[in-house]
């Protein structure tokens, strides 16, 4: 793979980051609204949210295994008139299935880093006593009692790793945070062990989006072809029409 073919796979994955990034703003920003609505209002609107974010993905991804099927046919015509040899980076730019495979992989490999992480790292919540009763305070001065209570008044809470990459990666997610609604210790858990699959969905959309190129452009092929033949076929019914009359004087 010469640089070229890595150049059209890193434009594709910046595409599929520019995306999932922009899926996780829209998500953040109408999620909370619906978060205080009922289960029935809540789901369909987001789930529409999620739809049209896929929809959106899978046009592009079809767009773009059109546009390089065009170009491929413009290629091989010109090598089989003989007339043109092309460069690399043209050749770069013909349709090839792995390509829409490789670049949304690509495109959602740092996130989907992130997640793995956060999926094999995330432990249970564990809370712990920060603020004892006032009533114990008469009893602290008491061994049996204030060395064995002494250690709660220093507990320090502190954020591991593993919590600063779970926001970046629930923020690409966000969406479907929102449709989970509240989460309990376990279902947030249960979230941060699926995490890498849902980070694949939108990715995958856009590379099977792809694969639909050769179809779009065949149809567009044909489009083109009727929009010729359409004058065509009206110059002909028009010089039938001419001709009809003239038939009849001559009977």
């Amino acid at each position: 793979m010469n640089k070229w073919q890595w150049g059209e796979l890193l434009r594709t994955g910046l595409r599929v980051l520019g995306y999932q990034a922009a899926f996780g703003f829209f998500g953040l920003m109408f999620a909370p609204m619906m978060m205080s609505a009922s289960t029935g209002v809540r789901i369909p609107l987001i789930g529409l949210l999620i739809l049209g974010g896929g929809l959106l993905m899978f046009m592009d991804g079809s767009y773009r295994g059109e546009r390089d099927c065009a170009v491929t046919e413009t290629l091989d015509k010109l090598a089989g008139k003989g007339e043109y040899e092309p460069t690399e980076a043209e050749l770069a730019k013909r349709f090839r299935r792995s390509k829409g495979v490789l670049g949304a992989l690509l495109g959602a490999l740092p996130v989907l880093l992130l997640a793995v992480y956060v999926a094999v790292t995330a432990v249970p919540y564990a809370y712990t006593l920060q603020d004892l009763p006032p009533w114990l305070s008469t009893f602290m001065p008491r061994a049996e009692i204030g060395d064995a209570l002494r250690y709660l008044e220093d507990v320090r809470v502190t954020a591991t790793l593993t919590d600063y990459l779970r926001i970046a990666v629930r923020f690409v997610l966000f969406p479907y945070v929102g449709i989970l609604g509240s989460l309990s210790d376990a279902g947030s858990l249960l979230l941060d062990r699926f995490s890498p699959l849902l980070v694949l969905i939108m990715p995958a959309v856009m590379a099977i989006g792809y694969q639909f190129g050769p179809g779009r452009r065949r149809k567009a092929v044909l489009a083109i072809a009727e929009a010729k033949n359409r004058p065509r076929r009206r110059l002909k019914k028009a010089v039938k029409q001419r001709a009809a009359p003239e038939k009849k004087r001559i009977i």
